[in-house]
């Protein structure tokens, strides 16, 4: 677990400063999204959380957004 935090600090440590540097407010923004998303997925799956499959989390995008390229077909 420990691993986890350090590539995910280390990760931050690398793209964070020259986002704020160059003011890319936005890119700053998702970048923080996505970075703390990927840091809780992969603490859970170090502490072996039942976590669903993609298949899974897809189709239930599909039931709440109804997005047309997500059809599956019935």
């Amino acid at each position: 677990m420990l691993w986890v935090v350090l590539i995910m600090i280390s990760i931050a440590i690398y793209q964070v400063p020259d986002l704020l540097r160059q003011k890319k407010w936005r890119e700053l923004a998702a970048f923080a999204l996505l970075w703390l998303t990927a840091g809780i997925y992969a603490f859970l799956a170090v502490i072996r959380y039942p976590l669903p499959s993609v298949i899974e989390a897809l189709v239930f995008v599909n039931k709440i957004l109804s997005l047309p390229f997500l059809k599956t077909g019935s």
